[in-house]
């Protein structure tokens, strides 16, 4: 199979079979791939804590009703928006001035962070492994800064679980986000709606029992169900957003 067609039918994966482990010529090559990611203006914003040790995974996986993934994969990784180096830059050169406080910096860090993480996924779905994004990992901000020994001016952005899949699972329908040219604000409802069909039909087909859920009602209830840790990441960053 194609690495055009893995990604086409990758979906998330939340149990792990745990007799499989990741060699480590594989475990090798993501690593080399994220240490390959492209970052902004080779400031190297983002770093990444691999996990993979059993006693750690578990202990985790603990931390909420939300990272049951984090206990049965052979891998954890928890990609940070890091201005430590940057920081140290600036102690070496405070002549240059730079807000490492701004919305500015807070947004290169979290970028570098997404395309460090979209890659490790992108190189453990080609070598036939599974994944799952967990952002609610911002959820545990406090446990994982705490357990990790993270410090500075660094924050968990989001995890990654990577290993072999327990079982095969289906793939949600997704929704189109381009546009050709230029924005296209008015078609956004009937995208919307089209979709609203597409989700209902597959949750109806994998769980016949269960409500149905459309993106709309979808969306929101889990918005409003997840309690970020925000005002911590702000803190951590001291963002500062201009007036």
């Amino acid at each position: 199979m194609d690495f055009y067609t893995k990604i086409k039918n990758r979906y998330s994966v939340r149990e792990y079979d745990t007799s499989k482990e990741i060699s480590q010529d594989d475990y090798n090559k993501i690593i080399d791939v994220i240490n390959s990611a492209p970052n902004s203006s080779n400031w190297h914003s983002s770093s990444v804590i691999v996990v993979r040790d059993k006693n750690l995974l578990e202990r985790l996986g603990a931390t909420s009703k939300y990272t049951g993934a984090i206990k049965t994969c052979s891998m954890f990784l928890i990609f940070l928006a890091d201005y430590n180096r940057l920081n140290n830059a600036q102690d070496k050169f405070p002549e240059y001035e730079y807000n490492n406080h701004s919305s500015e910096s807070y947004t290169v860090a979290v970028g570098d962070a997404f395309i460090q993480a979209t890659m490790a996924q992108d190189i453990a779905i080609e070598l036939g492994l599974s994944t799952c994004f967990l952002g609610l990992t911002r959820t545990i901000v406090k446990e994982l800064t705490e357990i990790l020994e993270i410090k500075g001016q660094a924050f968990p952005v989001i995890g990654l679980t990577i290993g072999y899949a327990k079982n095969n699972g289906e793939i949600k329908p997704k929704m189109n986000r381009v546009f050709n040219d230029r924005y296209d604000f008015e078609r956004l409802k009937s995208d919307i709606e089209n979709y609203n069909h597409k989700l209902i039909s597959h949750f109806s087909k994998i769980n016949p029992d269960k409500k149905a859920w459309s993106y709309q009602e979808a969306t929101m209830k889990s918005a409003s169900s997840y309690k970020m840790d925000t005002d911590l990441i702000e803190d951590i960053w001291g963002l500062k957003l201009q007036k």
